[in-house]
């Protein structure tokens, strides 16, 4: 049992989507020689039923929390599952790989990821109608913002606070540069800053789950978006209003 929700868990709280959840639990439970394997997942919780081989049934619940997007731990999750199944990995070597995978330190991702921000955002302000100027400081806000949100992501600081702060920054910065470069188009700067807080992923999990029948994940994952974007967006909002208290409304 404990092998089968480390494995879903790691799924779930990497950004997998729960149909990936509920089919990795089944197999690995089928391989592990368990008897009617059921599974049924949400983003916040799931459900693990199987019956021994002497009979007696097997039932557990494990509460989740969201986490950080990492389709790497995703996949890694998902090797396990196949090896399990081809016979190379018994239960107790499956349970020490998946205590690997969960206590890994992220590595080269921690840069990687703060430039994959940057490049994402300095890329869509030139698609919002900005110059290499907008490009240079966008990329920056968002790199900035990601080593941020790295070093908070260990304390208590929930996904959605830090959305909003992103939100904040996201416009606060941009609009306070615009003092020293009066050319500055700040609105696609903050548009391209916003945009790697945005849930590409989760809106796409969500729809993938509706289509293939998990209305009630499907409908999590995309109250789960909205309420980010508004997040993100909320946020930006704040900043500027808070900017324009400060300064007069000069901005």
């Amino acid at each position: 049992m404990e092998t089968l929700q480390l494995a879903g868990q790691l799924i779930v709280e990497s950004g997998g989507e729960i149909f990936r959840v509920e089919e990795t639990i089944t197999r690995m439970g089928t391989a592990f020689g368990l008897q009617d394997v059921q599974a049924f997942a949400v983003p916040s919780g799931m459900f693990i039923s199987y019956r021994l081989s002497d009979g007696n049934v097997e039932t557990a619940v494990k509460r989740l929390r969201s986490g950080s997007t990492d389709l790497s731990r995703v996949d890694a999750v998902n090797g396990v599952s196949r090896r399990v199944e081809a016979g190379e990995l018994t239960q107790r070597q499956a349970q020490a790989v998946l205590e690997e995978i969960r206590g890994a330190w992220p590595g080269l991702r921690f840069p990687t990821g703060i430039a994959a921000a940057g490049l994402c955002a300095a890329g869509f302000s030139l698609l919002f109608g900005g110059g290499w100027m907008e490009f240079l400081i966008a990329g920056a806000v968002a790199a900035l913002w990601q080593m941020w949100s790295a070093l908070l992501s260990g304390t208590r600081v929930n996904g959605m606070v830090l959305t909003i702060l992103g939100g904040m920054v996201s416009a606060l910065l941009p609009t306070a540069v615009k003092f020293a470069l009066p050319a500055l188009g700040t609105e696609a700067v903050i548009a391209g800053a916003l945009m790697p807080l945005l849930p590409g992923l989760t809106m796409t999990n969500a729809v993938q789950d509706t289509v293939r029948g998990d209305v009630m994940a499907g409908l999590s994952h995309g109250l789960q978006a909205l309420f980010t974007a508004c997040a993100a967006a909320g946020g930006a909002l704040l900043s500027a209003a808070l900017f324009r208290v400060l300064t007069g409304g000069g901005l």
